[in-house]
């Protein structure tokens, strides 16, 4: 595949100059390996899926292509990922999430020699807020003063946004979900992707059109040939595409969701949840049928599905005619989105320093966002890796609860009782991360927090103090004002919010690895 794009031209420019680095692993292969590297993530889903049709540059030593770089330019590296960061928080501020990689591709595309005071970052971002692209070219060269091509940019776009897959869309990668498969489906028909028989949503390329036409001739019609250099999918595979798709190798493969090799027809029967068409509910990633033809409900009375080779991917309100049933696909789970988000969202009283108040608000937005509870965590993403470390790790206490953990907490941020409260004091407010240990923030349990705690006093003397911790032999929780705790009370109930009375705390402490500050006036 050609690709002709000024993001391409530019980061080749910067970051593979020399002759020896790009005949030594490939020009194209090593190129695709820079752009995973970038701050872009929807350029990182696209050098996957083109790593993975160009292999005949082979296995690529991606340390090795590092060290052949020169200290000038990882430096110019760091700052482009660095940069590239700064987008994404101030996009996430402004509740623009999908206009993140535009953002970054322009910026770093076009940005080099534009000055950056400390504002910079904030104002160029406010300007995404514009849809029409036209417009938002026309405001970015008139801010900055920049000549920047309206085609030329449209051309590069399209081709990165045709082949990628923008993880900005999506509210929770590690849990297949109704929400999730909406997104996935309204995308597959924004960024035209093709209808061509036994594909799976990765991307046509020549050589595999060229086998397909061999092992199918009858099915591969002169029409499946205009979806080339695009995503394709079969009608039942719009569906399965999802389910097989792994973020972190942006690979489409049955490998990374193994499921029942049944019919659409069999599916239908398997399903628990289902109707006639008369009864659809208004639940997005509901499936719809007609005959064997299943499409996805993304709401507003529209279903998505792969119609043909000659019309590709399609959005049809329900009431055209034909569908005749709807039904819960068995393989995924169903909520809104506030079920499935697993964001760490909140106002800090003081990023710079752990306190009573900041740990209020972490407690709030870990109710408030369905935190489940597993021994031995501390607030990251709950995966099937960690879970089984932590089964490894503590037993019974893990290994009693898995069938509820994987129904239940997969794919969601996870606390035990102390985790609760660690989680805050590790969290690191610019890399979103939670680093143990970090922050003064000693990791013991709920008893070694308390034997360690130098303000404590039983609980009928606590004082009113958001952000005290109070504690029972062996648990704790964290006290948020007006009569009220919020605990990760047990692996049944997850994070909840309880009355203080009534519960079985016997003292009061304060934390003794935070500080402890009056509210703002």
């Amino acid at each position: 595949m050609s690709i002709t794009a000024a993001a391409v031209k530019k980061a080749a420019a910067v970051l593979l100059p020399k002759k020896k680095v790009r005949k030594a692993i490939g020009f194209a292969a090593a190129f695709l390996i820079t752009l995973a590297l970038l701050p872009v993530m929807l350029l990182l889903a696209m050098g996957h899926q083109l790593t993975k049709a160009e292999d005949e540059y082979g296995n690529i030593d991606f340390s090795q292509f590092m060290q052949s770089l020169s200290p000038e330019q990882k430096e110019r590296f760091s700052q482009m990922e660095e940069d590239g960061k700064a987008i994404e928080k101030e996009m996430e501020k402004l509740g623009i999430k999908d206009m993140i990689v535009k953002a970054q591709i322009i910026y770093l595309t076009y940005f080099d020699d534009v000055h950056k005071d400390e504002d910079f970052f904030a104002e160029y971002c406010s300007l995404f807020k514009e849809n029409d692209n036209e417009k938002l070219i026309e405001n970015l060269g008139s801010k900055y003063n920049l000549s920047i091509d309206y085609s030329e940019f449209m051309r590069s776009y399209s081709v990165i946004v045709n082949v990628s897959i923008n993880p900005y869309l999506f509210v929770n990668f590690d849990l297949k979900n109704n929400i999730d498969l909406s997104v996935w489906a309204e995308n597959a028909y924004k960024t035209q992707w093709g209808c061509v028989p036994h594909t799976d949503g990765s991307l046509l390329t020549d050589e595999k059109y060229k086998a397909l036409k061999e092992k199918y001739p009858q099915d591969i019609t002169a029409d499946c040939g205009k979806w080339l250099s695009r995503r394709t999918v079969d009608n039942y595979n719009l569906l399965r595409s999802y389910l097989w798709y792994d973020h972190e190798s942006g690979t489409i493969s049955e490998d990374n969701y193994p499921i029942s090799d049944m019919t659409v027809q069999e599916l239908f029967d398997s399903a628990d949840v289902k109707g006639n068409i008369e009864t659809l509910p208004q639940t997005k990633g509901i499936a719809v049928l007609k005959e064997n033809t299943i499409g996805i409900y993304v709401g507003n009375g529209n279903a998505i599905y792969a119609k043909s080779a000659e019309d590709g991917i399609v959005k049809e309100n329900i009431s055209a005619g034909g569908w005749t049933s709807w039904f819960e696909i068995p393989w995924i789970q169903y909520g809104d989105e506030k079920s499935f988000g697993n964001e760490i969202k909140f106002e800090e009283y003081d990023a710079k320093k752990k306190n009573n108040l900041g740990l209020v608000q972490w407690a709030i937005q870990a109710h408030e966002n369905g935190w489940g509870y597993v021994y031995g965590t501390y607030g990251n993403v709950l995966t099937e890796s960690l879970l089984q470390d932590r089964a490894a790790v503590f037993g019974s206490e893990v290994t009693s609860y898995m069938d509820f953990i994987r129904s239940n907490w997969l794919g969601k941020r996870t606390a035990d009782c102390i985790g609760l409260i660690k989680g805050y004091g590790w969290y690191d407010s610019k890399s979103g991360e939670i680093k143990v240990g970090s922050n003064g923030m000693a990791d013991v349990g709920a008893n070694g927090m308390f034997a360690a705690a130098e303000v404590k006093g039983t609980i009928d003397t606590i004082p009113e103090v958001p952000g005290l911790a109070v504690w029972s032999d062996g648990h704790i929780g964290i006290y948020i004002g007006n009569g009220e705790v919020i605990e990760a009370m047990n692996t049944l109930r997850g994070v909840t919010r309880t009355k203080l009375a009534g519960r079985e705390w016997t003292h009061w402490l304060q934390i003794p690895y935070i500080s402890y500050v009056e509210e703002k006036e």
